[in-house]
């Protein structure tokens, strides 16, 4: 090949931005700065409610419950349009009446099936975001509900556990079918349906690498499902009281 036929050289970091006197990456100006985010005290509380909905229909109907909720919500607005609604906190954002409405009115499509998955949460969280779908009656505590939040608590510690994964997995597409996020073909989330593998092959486990590190962006400061709420630490004030226990600080 002839020097005049050859394709013109890309400077080096010609597709970074400059910032002031900075330089920020592609992927910096996407998902915002980079900062250290507790998968333990920020990332449970705020995706709890999507573990509660897998516990509960299992992965594949959580997807399709999730992805029509969070379709409808979309469509509310053109504010609302690009929201990942992924974190619990997103949801303090909307109007309790137009919540409970929406939920009432799209009962048989997920309406119903997302009040049965949280009610427990519902009715010993009382701060929770979503917690406005509910009437005092509908959200009534039971017996086994402490025990059995406890349970969904132990499989996410272990945020490389199979419970864990697939939580951030649906958070992840969220931000996927908001077209908030699309990655380059050569990378392993780009393979992102075969997360449903995880953890028996190693495309699988490499694409749950990638997914932690891309929610670590996603809950950082300014990114795709950081929210300003106080959530979170309101989550785990109540939590020790109803059942005291010792958490170690994991971050993400």
């Amino acid at each position: 090949m002839s020097l005049d036929m050859m394709p013109p050289r890309k400077r080096v970091l010609a597709d970074h931005k400059r910032v002031r006197s900075k330089l920020v990456t592609p992927f910096n100006e996407m998902f915002g700065p980079l900062g250290e985010v507790s998968w333990v005290n920020t990332m449970i509380p705020e995706l709890l409610w999507i573990a509660l909905l897998q516990e509960v229909f299992g992965p594949h109907k959580c997807v399709e419950l999730l992805t029509a909720f969070t379709r409808d919500l979309r469509s509310t607005s053109p504010e609302r349009a690009d929201v990942v609604w992924a974190g619990a906190g997103q949801f303090s954002t909307i109007p309790p009446e137009e919540l409970c409405d929406l939920i009432t009115r799209k009962a048989e499509e997920y309406g119903n099936d997302i009040k049965t998955a949280l009610r427990p949460l519902a009715a010993h969280y009382p701060s929770h975001p979503l917690n406005n779908i509910y009437s005092p009656e509908e959200a009534k505590p039971e017996a086994r509900d402490i025990k059995y939040l406890t349970d969904v608590l132990a499989g996410m510690h272990d945020r490389a556990s199979w419970e864990a994964t697939m939580t951030q997995a649906h958070a992840l597409w969220l931000a996927f079918d908001a077209k908030r996020l699309m990655v380059s073909p050569e990378l392993s989330l780009a393979q992102f349906p075969k997360i449903d593998q995880y953890p028996n092959t190693e495309i699988s486990r490499r694409i749950a690498a990638s997914i932690r590190a891309t929610m670590n962006q996603c809950f950082g400061r300014d990114g795709l499902m950081a929210s300003q709420t106080s959530w979170p630490v309101e989550f785990w004030n109540c939590g020790m009281t109803l059942s005291p226990c010792e958490v170690a600080d994991d971050i993400g």
